[in-house]
């Protein structure tokens, strides 16, 4: 599995770019990226217009809309759609409710400065061009989704070949009952002549796979490569005049989708996973959310960007009285020299937290951030080495440097955009950005008991009860419902903190520092030091816990050549910090996903392997409107923004911002498939 990982990153290079009287050109594929004459006024004409974009908005009753476009390009055709959106939404009340989802494939991406300079040609759309400047993903192989809140727009940049990207959001609409079908296309890949593998008959099938009656889709290119296999897959076809002095344009209307292939009788367990299969709800009003610590406000901070309603609620008199409530946190990511799923994950994970920091003004950035940087100790020399080849060949290596402050340390690589939080903090910044039309705070209300009943989930706490069509479990290791969720495969730990004072390592440490333990400044001398991984259950801090974390600090300090605390020094600090639980999965990765209907799905798969599964026996393996987005061990900070994202797209319908090989890792199904296999 390492070497497929990593050959799919390897895809993906940066667009070798030659600017030519100012204009980008491709050397690769020896083509112009827009017209020198008039590029805005040609994709308007080829796309906007050959769409029929405006009247379909306006007259179909649809409460969102879904446009893919193929070849992303300079950006040109996303930066026009989207102001043409921004536009409706101003002039019409009518748009306010309405979202569009754009989702754009692009092998050859360009970088941010690229980007920058070939949008400073239209002024016009600075607004959107800046945004997206700012959260520009990395080059890096995947799905790289950006929110523009105040659009109602969501893009979504597939950087991966054409045909990766649409056979992953056929998997993504197989799970689904009501599938993903886009309303518009546009074909705006270089040339045919120039550019093969953007074109051809089973593009067209892939296409039409993600169409419906009354999809429209609109390409510059007239050669019968392009129009012979549309037409074969069912769209109806037509030449229009071409922009300027190109003498024909194609648009197309898919009229009628041509019968598949009848499925065979059996699954095939090399390709098919039914158990992924989750059934259709409709996009709730509002949403029941078990926990508050940071995945339960990620998790309502998510939806109510989408204007979900959430109801919060907590045991605790206080957000994030649990395994959130640690006065300090780090985040980097967790990235293996193979890239693998649970790798992807993480960095993908930790760009979104890095985008949530971008969000905040520069008072709220100095509430949550304590230290800025961080270097983390790897177990050799050789790994270090190993990581730091792995991101100059990815080209993330600004995001994973060689240590500048211990430089006489090997084993020491620096993440520079990564930090030390206020857990508390965010999770009191991540509520307050929600209006208060969109939440309730339920605190001091421990839900002891959910069930289903008449299709909605009911949360009993003492004398009062709730009910709700969809919930989600944010909730720890402490919960008493966790029996009722069908959790399984995690165990827990428990985490103790220390904070302590020091005069000389406030001189020499300005950087939280990671090994086995993290050491957090606080400024004026003061540390925070954390954390432990232990089995034990004791409710009150403990000594011999401090101990061994000190000792561990000690190990750090000798690696990085800093004198370590004396046993009179360790003898002085006093027994003072927090004291948490951790819910953690066997394989160190969340349970993000609809939870899991155990009957149902060992009744089908209970031999799974030993014997033949039809096709018509099976049906939907989750509960409908129960949601898991828990255990997440150690690493709350970092997965609680994407995972609460991915969450909120499969409750409310969108396109998930995760490929989904990535997401059915981090599907709770998987455990109970793994012990049906066995």
């Amino acid at each position: 599995m390492s070497s497929a990982q990593l050959a799919k990153f390897a895809k993906i290079k940066p667009a070798d770019i030659e600017w030519r009287d100012g204009l980008p050109y491709s050397r690769e594929f020896d083509d112009i990226y827009f017209a020198p004459e008039d590029g805005l006024a040609e994709s308007s004409y080829v796309f906007i217009e050959g769409n029929e974009l405006l009247n379909d908005w306006t007259s179909r009753d649809q409460a969102q809309f879904f446009l893919a476009e193929l070849g992303f390009g300079s950006g040109l055709n996303f930066l026009i759609t989207a102001a043409l959106w921004r536009d409706q939404i101003a002039a019409n009340a009518d748009f306010c409710d309405k979202k569009l989802h754009y989702v754009s494939i692009e092998k050859r991406p360009l970088t941010q400065q690229d980007f920058k300079r070939a949008s400073a040609h239209w002024p016009q759309f600075a607004d959107i061009a800046d945004q997206l400047a700012e959260f520009y993903p990395s080059l890096t192989y995947g799905r790289h989704q950006i929110k523009f809140h105040s659009l109602n727009l969501t893009l979504t940049l597939f950087l991966m070949p054409v045909e990766d990207a649409l056979n992953d959001l056929i998997a993504e609409s197989s799970f689904r009952q009501a599938g993903i079908q886009f309303d518009h296309w546009y074909l705006d890949g270089f040339a045919p002549a120039k550019n093969a593998s953007m074109w051809g008959e089973n593009l067209c099938k892939q296409i039409a796979s993600l169409s419906k009656t009354g999809t429209r889709l609109a390409t510059f290119s007239v050669a019968a490569a392009v129009k012979n296999p549309l037409k074969a897959t069912g769209f109806q076809l037509k030449k229009r005049k071409g922009f300027g002095r190109k003498r024909e344009m194609l648009t197309a209307v898919m009229t009628a989708r041509p019968q598949s292939s009848c499925k065979p009788k059996y699954i095939n367990l090399k390709y098919d996973k039914p158990w992924f299969k989750r059934s259709s709800l409709k996009t709730p009003q509002k949403v029941a959310i078990i926990g508050s610590g940071i995945a339960g406000c990620a998790t309502a901070r998510a939806l109510a960007q989408e204007g979900v309603a959430v109801e919060l609620f907590d045991a605790g008199s206080q957000l994030a009285s649990g395994a959130s409530g640690a006065a300090a946190g780090i985040f980097h990511p967790q990235l293996t020299s193979d890239m693998n799923l649970g790798s992807q994950f993480n960095w993908l994970a930790y760009l979104h937290l890095l985008r949530f920091l971008l969000t905040l003004s520069q008072s709220q950035r100095a509430k949550v951030i304590l230290s800025q940087g961080l270097i983390r100790l790897m177990p050799s020399e050789s790994v270090a080495i190993q990581l730091l080849e792995l991101a100059k060949q990815l080209g993330i290596n600004q995001w994973l440097t060689p240590t500048r402050h211990f430089s006489q340390t090997h084993r020491a690589i620096e993440f520079p955009c990564s930090a030390a939080l206020d857990i508390k903090q965010v999770c009191q910044l991540m509520i307050a950005q929600i209006p208060d039309s969109l939440i309730q705070l339920r605190l001091e209300t421990n839900i002891e008991t959910l069930r289903f009943e008449q299709d909605r989930w009911v949360l009993e706490s003492g004398d009062s009860s709730d009910s709700f069509e969809q919930v989600v479990f944010c909730g720890g290791a402490h919960s008493p419902i966790l029996d009722a969720l069908g959790i399984t495969a995690t165990n827990t730990t428990r985490g103790q903190t220390c904070y302590f004072e020091h005069a000389l390592l406030g001189e020499k440490i300005t950087q939280p520092i990671s090994e086995k333990i993290y050491l957090v400044p606080r400024g004026d001398s003061h540390f925070h030091l954390g954390t432990t991984f232990e089995e034990f259950k004791e409710d009150s801090l403990n000594p011999n816990s401090q101990n061994d974390m000190l000792s561990r600090l000690n190990h750090c300090l000798t690696a990085l050549e800093l004198p370590p605390l004396t046993a009179e020094e360790k003898q002085a600090i006093p027994l003072n910090g927090t004291l948490g639980y951790r819910l953690h999965t066997q394989d160190r990765l969340p349970l993000v996903g609809p939870a899991v209907d155990l009957v149902k799905l060992q009744s089908d798969f209970h031999l799974l392997g030993q014997r033949k599964i039809e096709q018509q026996a099976l049906t939907q393996y989750d509960r409908p409107g129960l949601w898991l987005n828990t255990a997440y061990g150690s690493h709350g900070l970092l997965f609680a923004v994407l995972a609460s994202e991915h969450i909120s797209s499969l409750i409310c319908n969108d396109i998930a911002p995760l490929e989904t090989a990535v997401s059915q890792c981090l599907s709770p199904v998987r455990f109970n498939i793994k012990a049906c296999r066995h």
